[in-house]
């Protein structure tokens, strides 16, 4: 799928939202400002039915309603993330790409310095929507971006989050076979 097609895609969305989506994620605690913030930089959300299906991905269907968040990455829209406002903890992705929202964040903050601010971590793409977008929701745990937070200096996220990334900073890293190579002299 091109990127093309899923900033379509995620626009298309956008252009579904009505009152009541709205008035439903109000009632979760997303600030109205909130959403403006995060609809002055990028496309909000959407909603959209879809369809489950192997690994952790989705299609547009006939499925229940989920909100739709694009995922982003340098500034264009690289996956797009479903999930439900009554289960935001259980999401699924268009294309796979997405490792998190806000990464467009991280490059602000991509090298130590003493004096930044620490990076929040938000646990569900709700949560990161009540924020306005700001900071950042780790949608795989297992991608190996991961390890650009390594470099912050500062993270802040609540208790279960920061366990979570504490143990996946923590894996020792893989190393490949390294095979020494035998001298070759070269006659003259």
């Amino acid at each position: 799928m091109k990127a093309a097609d899923i900033r379509e895609e995620a626009e298309a969305a956008t252009f579904r939202v009505r009152q009541p989506h709205l008035d439903r994620l109000l009632a979760l605690g997303v600030p109205g400002r909130a959403i403006a913030e995060l609809g002055s930089r990028q496309i909000p959300f959407g909603v959209g039915h879809v369809e489950r299906i192997e690994r952790g991905l989705y299609q547009p269907g006939e499925g229940p309603l989920h909100v739709l968040s694009p995922v982003y990455a340098d500034g264009e829209v690289i996956d797009i993330v479903a999930w439900r406002s009554d289960a935001p903890a259980n999401w699924a992705w268009r294309t796979g790409l997405g490792w998190a929202l806000g990464t467009d964040e991280l490059s602000q903050l991509s090298e130590y310095w003493p004096g930044d601010p620490p990076l929040q971590l938000h646990a569900t793409p709700l949560d990161w929507l009540r924020a306005g977008g700001t900071g950042m929701c780790i949608l795989d745990w297992e991608a190996d971006e991961l390890e650009s937070l390594r470099g912050l200096n500062a993270i802040e996220a609540d208790e279960w989050i920061a366990m979570r990334l504490h143990k996946a900073l923590s894996k020792p890293r893989r190393l490949p076979t390294i095979i020494k190579r035998k001298a070759v002299r070269y006659a003259a």
